[in-house]
């Protein structure tokens, strides 16, 4: 394919436009007004571009990339995920591109300059929440999906799950297990989805009346099994220990595991544990994990499917939360 090589800075600042406004008239015209259009169109003239070839090449190479934004490929569950989300591209023929981040206000500009070099069409989001006004920003700027974090006041649609009634039964079903001392393995606070499990773990807590030590409610900086290890030898080592360990992630579960049997604990007699995700090993590990399953690759590929629909009909696409449900195995048992 062709690639002409366009001076969106020196158009930008000739024009009075921004880069990104330049951007969106070579790649998004139908996202822009018929004035702005004509102020590019009639400067890219004056260097001497034949538009109709320039419009034909930008637009055969745009037409066919979207951008999937994630904050991490070691955390398998996001593995499912993309699945999803390559199985729709793949039947609307478009092609994946993985970019590996968080965007912020700090590098959003950064990350605007990879989509435009890269002709991407949309963007599909599972990085941590954004803020509104980022998220809003972002969408004016090129159809874009939040998937798994969301923002639910930002303007732009997003797919997801209810992860604070997810949390809170999760722990309501191991207190009505006959638990009662339990403590919390979550992921970055950062995420919104922590923020949300935190609050549904503190939420089924209440409802129960259980106290517990603060110190029993570990928010780790990454979802990896080192890190949920040395968590989970901090918790079971102590004089005080809990009697169940709710995981906010499955990886967390695993790691549990196996502190229980570095301290000569047994599972689920001595200590009951319940995860969150559902992936692959949660049903491989020794006892098999009691865990909250999502639907990992239905959302990637609802949310895929909701870019499509915004790229083909322009029409806004609803906004959707997929249940979750528990899965019932044997690190978890009735006291």
């Amino acid at each position: 394919m062709k690639r002409l090589n366009i001076p969106v800075n020196k158009l930008a600042k000739e024009t009075g436009l921004s880069p990104a406004t330049v951007s969106r008239v070579l790649h998004h015209r139908e996202l822009v007004n018929q004035e702005t259009r004509l102020i590019v169109e009639n400067k890219l003239k004056e260097y001497g571009y034949d538009l109709d070839e320039l419009l034909k090449v930008q637009s055969e190479a745009s037409k066919r990339i979207i951008t999937v934004v994630v904050p991490s490929i070691i955390n398998p569950f996001y593995y499912k995920i993309l699945k999803g989300i390559e199985s729709s591209a793949s039947s609307h023929n478009f092609e994946v591109i993985i970019y590996q981040n968080t965007i912020t206000q700090s590098n959003v500009d950064k990350f605007m300059k990879v989509v435009n070099m890269t002709n991407t069409r949309g963007v599909v989001c599972l990085s941590r929440k954004l803020e509104k006004d980022l998220a809003d920003s972002i969408f004016e700027q090129i159809p874009f999906i939040q998937c798994c974090e969301y923002n639910k006041d930002s303007i732009a649609p997003y797919v997801g799950i209810n992860d604070f009634a997810a949390a809170k039964g999760a722990v309501d079903y191991i207190v009505n297990m006959g638990y009662k001392k339990v403590a919390l393995l979550n992921g970055p606070i950062m995420f919104n989805y922590a923020q949300e499990r935190l609050r549904g773990f503190e939420a089924a807590l209440e409802s129960h009346n259980i106290i517990i030590p603060r110190t029993w409610k570990i928010s780790l900086p990454d979802v990896a099994y080192d890190l949920g290890y040395s968590a989970a030898c901090q918790l079971l080592g102590a004089d005080e220990k809990p009697d169940a360990i709710f995981c906010a992630a499955d990886v967390f579960a695993a790691s549990v595991l196996k502190a229980a049997n570095r301290f000569e604990l047994k599972i689920p007699t001595d200590l009951g544990v319940v995860g969150f995700d559902n992936i692959e090993m949660a049903s491989i590990t020794t006892p098999g994990l009691t865990t909250i399953n999502q639907p990992s690759f239905q959302t990637g590929f609802t949310a895929a499917e909701s870019l499509f629909e915004l790229l083909h009909s322009h029409t806004m696409p609803r906004s959707i939360l997929l249940d979750t449900e528990l899965i019932s195995r044997e690190s978890i048992v009735r006291r």
